[in-house]
């Protein structure tokens, strides 16, 4: 039973997005005469916000969008965002969709964007800030510790305790009264609820894509804070590509599993690579060397998918936030920003319990389960695998929009543009179901990825020497049987 106007110990597993702003929103549920909680952060990882501007840069991560969802949770911060978020990115301008290569359509972002609601930021820029902002203001304060290069491994949860391992030392335990999973997507706090209740299902099942990401000059032509969406902008792959700071792009290129890799592409030669980056290339002039150089130092990279059922868990004290409970992928630039609104619908939940665990942990999971479900649903399955429906697609939202535009009291917008401008993903999520989207795309997507699946493992097999007889028995013998009997019956 956890008791109002008690001081709580609230073990948080995971200095990311979600686990940070948490931190101090728990925190800063203070006032003169006292403190409602404890907080322990554990991270295997460094602490960004000790990192000088050049050790951050070593430890530059992905490109990331933040938007309303995201900056509306970190709002909820007096000062979190003027004094310490703002001028991180690079705010968003226009948005460049290619369909093909000949066909590449840019829009104003201020005909889907509010104005200073979007930019695209490093992911560990964004917990450098967040950590400087507690340690700046909580560093020191008997209410905080932190555990940084300390790998959790098991939670306890008959005893209420995480066991840790910090580098080069003993194991510790940490006892708590809530412990907040946002511990990413290899949660060993999801593996907690896993062991503890029968009835949770989780699902975790990559995004059936490999690719890399380089990092390039911004070229001539191409003006700061520009998105890019280009499908085949190689042959077969598609990029998103994002600003950064420094006159810089983060250009991501991705196929599908299925697809066979260019004999170039998987050269170690850097000069190779360059080369089919001259000749295929075509979303703008490329600084081809250097996205070889960049290409051959590094690995493919793949993405994964949470799904759960639930986020909390009354037996073992717990919740579930960011990627533990919805890690997504990147194509429609919510992952961040549904992390850190996680934490700030937690904290809006504490206030109108007034710090009632007890009634915080279900309403949590009554309110943020569909929202992270409709995130990973609509990351996905608004993206085709299929190139052939992913160009019609294209031109659906592209139709959308235009007709909103012309007659916007006829016409509703785009149900994914509403989302950047702060709706609800559960809402977007059921008007794309209403359009036959989510539907189509999903029944084309898992077909293939179950297809690709039979066949790699042996259940399915190609070219079959025994097919043409195969056939010849199973459709040819009913019909001579049938010709047979109707014969006799003529006989007759």
């Amino acid at each position: 039973m956890c008791i109002p106007n008690q001081i709580k110990h609230v073990c948080i597993v995971g200095a990311g997005p979600a686990g940070l702003l948490a931190a101090i929103l728990l925190l800063r549920r203070r006032n003169e005469q006292q403190i409602k909680y404890r907080v322990t952060l554990i991270d295997p990882g460094t602490d960004y916000g000790k990192l000088s501007e050049d050790g951050l840069h070593r430890n530059r991560s992905w490109m990331i969008g933040l938007s309303a969802h995201g900056l509306s949770a970190i709002r909820k911060v007096p000062g979190l965002y003027e004094d310490y978020i703002h001028g991180l990115g690079v705010d968003i301008k226009y948005a460049t969709i290619g369909i093909s290569k000949s066909m590449k359509l840019t829009y104003d972002a201020k005909d889907f964007l509010p104005e200073d609601s979007s930019f695209t930021v490093d992911r560990n820029y964004i917990c450098a800030a967040l950590s400087r902002y507690l340690n700046e203001n909580f560093e020191g304060d008997r209410a905080f510790t932190s555990h940084y290069h300390t790998r959790a491994l098991y939670v306890d949860g008959d005893r209420k305790c995480v066991v840790a391992r910090p580098i080069d030392e003993e194991d510790i335990r940490i006892e708590y009264d809530i412990l907040l999973g946002c511990d990413g997507i290899r949660s060993i706090v999801r593996n907690a609820f896993t062991n503890n209740h029968r009835d949770f299902e989780f699902e975790l099942k990559g995004t059936f894509s490999y690719g890399k990401s380089v990092h390039v000059p911004l070229p001539e032509g191409i003006e700061d804070g520009h998105f890019m969406f280009i499908n085949n902008a190689l042959p077969g792959w598609s990029s998103f590509i994002l600003p950064e700071t420094g006159k810089m792009l983060n250009v991501a290129l991705g196929t599908s599993l299925d697809k066979q890799c260019p004999v170039e592409l998987q050269s170690e030669d850097a000069t190779v690579v360059a080369e089919y980056f001259k000749k295929h290339f075509h979303a703008f002039d490329i600084d081809a060397d250097e996205a070889g150089k960049q290409w051959v130092s590094q690995g493919w990279n793949s993405i994964s998918q949470v799904h759960c059922n639930f986020y909390h868990s009354k037996k073992i004290s717990a919740l579930l936030l960011g990627d533990a409970a919805h890690a997504t992928s990147p194509q429609i630039g919510q992952g961040m920003n549904t992390a850190l609104a996680d934490a700030a619908v937690l904290n809006e939940l504490l206030d109108e319990s007034k710090d009632n665990w007890d009634a915080v942990l279900p309403k949590f999971s009554e309110q943020r389960v569909k929202e992270g479900n409709a995130l990973t649903d609509l990351s996905f399955y608004t993206f085709s695998l299929s190139p052939t429906m992913q160009v019609r697609l294209m031109f659906g939202q592209m139709l959308r929009r235009k007709m909103h535009f012309l007659l916007p009291s006829v016409f509703a917008s785009d149900p994914m543009d509403e989302v950047s401008r702060g709706g609800k993903l559960s809402e977007a999520y059921h008007r794309m179901s209403q359009l036959g989207i989510i539907q189509k795309v999903r029944l084309a997507n898992d077909s293939r990825i179950r297809n690709h699946f039979e066949r790699n493992v042996g259940m399915v097999r190609d070219n079959d020497k025994r097919s043409f007889s195969k056939k010849v028995v199973l459709l040819g013998l009913p019909v001579a049987c049938a010709v047979l009997y109707g014969t006799k019956n003529r006989g007759l």
